[in-house]
This record gives structure tokens, C-alpha cells and sequence, in this order.
């Protein structure tokens, strides 16, 4: 295997992590880290498990959820080791108070600063810290219209039904 396929298989496993917690796929959100792996993530600071149960709990308010990672930098450490810090810019929307309330959007720059393990021919997420750059919240109107193709936050966003249309 190259460099260059490590490479790719890190930042695979960044993209993976985004759209977990967009999708609100726990197993998936866990299977990014190695069991013993810290993050340290705004209030939280703890294992994979715990870091899980925390965007569990802090997600029930968030009715739409998206993560952007991009300036993706790898710095092999060793032949199964690399320290690798990315940007990430999030965009959480609150579910309203009431049936037609007010929304409110969290914009979040971030990067994450982590470091990368091979274990079992696998990469890995072994130790994060999220660094905070800014939170800004602002009022939302949401104008999407109701016969789009809305996103979920589980199972049955379409990402996970893709060839049930036919064709390629």
C-alpha cells in the first residue's frame, strides 16, 4: 500500500465520521475510533463510547445537521502513525419550540486535530481535539419546499437507499 492510499483511507474515515453524525448513525460515529480513543470535544472529554451518547444527547434538539471537512493535512509519524488536522465548518439548525417557532441556525468553525493509527490494516481515529475557531448563532426561515426530497437524520435519509430508483 502507498502513501497516498493511507491518505485516502484517513480522510475516508473523516468524510465517514461527517456523515454519521449528520445521519445520526451511532455505530457508525464509534466505528471511526479505535475503543480507547480520548476526544476532546467542546464540553465533552472521554472515549468513543461516551462521545457517541454525548452527540446522542446533544443531537435531540437538532433537526438538521451538516459537516464540512476540507484542508485535509497528513503528517506520517511512523509507518502506522499520522497526525493529521482538518478543517470542519458545521452548520446545526435547532428544531423549533413549537410547531412553526422560530429556528435557530449554530454556525461552527473548527478543526480537528488528531492522531491517526493503523491497527488491524484499519485507520483510525486515536486521539481528537476539536479546536474552536467561532459559534455564531443566527435566526433561520426555513423556505425548503415540502415536496423536495428533504434530508433525515437516520436510516431512511436516501443516501442509504440509493439504487432503489433503478438504473445507475
Amino acid at each position: 500500500m502507498s502513501r497516498a492510499d493511507d491518505r485516502f483511507e484517513i480522510q475516508d474515515v473523516l468524510f465517514r465520521y461527517a456523515r454519521a453524525v449528520d445521519r445520526l448513525d451511532h455505530d457508525a460515529i464509534a466505528a471511526c475510533y479505535f475503543d480507547d480513543a480520548v476526544d476532546v470535544h467542546g464540553a465533552y472529554t472521554g472515549d468513543a463510547a461516551g462521545l457517541v451518547e454525548d452527540i446522542r444527547t446533544r443531537h435531540r434538539t437538532i433537526d438538521s445537521s451538516q459537516h464540512f471537512i476540507s484542508n485535509v493535512l497528513v503528517e506520517f509519524t511512523g509507518q502506522d502513525s499520522a497526525d493529521v488536522e482538518s478543517y470542519c465548518l458545521c452548520f446545526l439548525r435547532q428544531k423549533p419550540a413549537g410547531p412553526g417557532g422560530e429556528q435557530e441556525l449554530a454556525v461552527i468553525r473548527c478543526r480537528y486535530v488528531d492522531r491517526f493509527e493503523r491497527r488491524d490494516g484499519s485507520w483510525g481515529i486515536a486521539d481528537r481535539v476539536v479546536v474552536f475557531d467561532e459559534s455564531r448563532v443566527v435566526p433561520v426561515v426555513d423556505r425548503l419546499n415540502p415536496d423536495w426530497v428533504a434530508s433525515r437524520r437516520d436510516g431512511t435519509d436516501p443516501v442509504y437507499s440509493r439504487g432503489s430508483r433503478g438504473g445507475a
